[in-house]
C-alpha cells in the first residue's frame, strides 16, 4: 500500500489504526522509507506507537485539529487500516481524495476513495520473503497479541472483530 500511495522520504503519512497488526507493520515500513508517520490509536497505545517511530495521535472528535497541530505543512498521504469512519477527516486533511487508500472502510468508494485489497505482487513469494528477512534481521517487529488453540477459534475471531488487538492473533494446532 505504501507503494500505491507513493510514500517517500521526507513525506508525512497518516495511518488510521496504526497500533493494530497491519498498522504496526505499515508504520515500521514507512519509517524505514524515511517518512514521518502520524498514527491514530487509543490513549493506551500511544507509547507503543512512539516506540515504533510514529507520532501518536488519539482518534475521535477533534482529530483534524490534532493532526494539523502535529503536521502544520500538511499530510502527504493517508492509509486507513481501521475502517472506523476517519475518511471524511482524511479528505479534509488532504484537501481532496488523492493519495488516500483504505483496506477497511467498505463505504470508501462513495467518498471517492479506493478500497484496496492490494495487488497480487504484494502477496508474491518474493515480497513476503523480503518481509520475512526484515523480521529475521530484527528490522521489522511483528507483535503477537494472543494465541489460542484451534478449538477456541470462534473466541479468537470475536476478539479480532472487535478491532482492538495489538498485533496478530495466532491459532495453534496441536
Amino acid at each position: 500500500m505504501l507503494d500505491l500511495l507513493k510514500v517517500s522520504a521526507g513525506e508525512t503519512l497518516l495511518i488510521h489504526g496504526a497500533a493494530g497488526a497491519v498498522g504496526t507493520v505499515a508504520v515500521q515500513l514507512a519509517v524505514r522509507r524515511g517518512a514521518t508517520v502520524i498514527g491514530t490509536a487509543s490513549p493506551a497505545n500511544q507509547a507503543y506507537l512512539r516506540d515504533l517511530g510514529a507520532v501518536p495521535v488519539e482518534y475521535g472528535d477533534g482529530l483534524v485539529e490534532r493532526v494539523r497541530a502535529l503536521a502544520p505543512r500538511g499530510i502527504d498521504a493517508v492509509f486507513d487500516v481501521a475502517g472506523k469512519g476517519a475518511l471524511p477527516a482524511s479528505i479534509e486533511l488532504r484537501g481532496g481524495t488523492s493519495r488516500i487508500i483504505t483496506i477497511a472502510d467498505m463505504g470508501a468508494q462513495s467518498l471517492g476513495i479506493p478500497f484496496s485489497a492490494g495487488t497480487p505482487e504484494m502477496r508474491s513469494a518474493p515480497a513476503l520473503a523480503d518481509l520475512a528477512r526484515l523480521v529475521v534481521d530484527g528490522a521489522l517487529r511483528l507483535t503477537v497479541s494472543a494465541t489460542y488453540p484451534l478449538e477456541r477459534a470462534a473466541e479468537a475471531h470475536r476478539i479480532s472483530e472487535a478491532g482492538h488487538a495489538r498485533g496478530k492473533i495466532v491459532l495453534l494446532v496441536d
